[in-house]
C-alpha cells in the first residue's frame, strides 16, 4: 500500500512539473491587451505614473505607434505595439 501511494505522488509530481511550462505559456498569451482607445487610454495612465527613465521613454514611443496604427485600422501591428509597451512597464 505504501509503495502504491509513494508511486502514485511521484506520478502526479511528474506530471504537474511538465505541466508548468505550458501553464506559463497560456498565461502569457492571456495577458494581450487588444487595440481600442479605452485600453491605449489605460495604458497611457500606467505609463503616466512611472518613474522618468529609459522604460517610459520605451512605453510611450510604443503608445505612439500604437496611435499610429490605429489610425490606419493595422490592428495586428498595433496589438504587437500594445504588447511592447506592455513589456516596456513591467520592466
Amino acid at each position: 500500500m505504501r509503495d502504491y501511494i509513494l508511486m502514485t505522488s511521484l506520478v502526479i509530481a511528474a506530471v504537474s512539473l511538465l505541466s508548468a511550462p505550458m501553464t506559463f505559456a497560456l498565461a502569457h498569451e492571456a495577458h494581450k491587451m487588444t487595440c481600442s482607445d479605452t485600453a491605449a487610454n489605460a495604458m497611457k495612465a500606467d505609463i503616466q505614473s512611472m518613474p522618468d527613465g529609459e522604460a517610459k521613454a520605451k512605453a510611450m514611443k510604443e503608445m505612439h505607434m500604437v496611435e499610429e496604427r490605429m489610425s490606419k485600422n493595422d490592428m495586428k501591428r498595433c496589438e504587437a505595439h500594445m504588447h511592447n509597451a506592455m513589456k516596456a512597464i513591467e520592466e
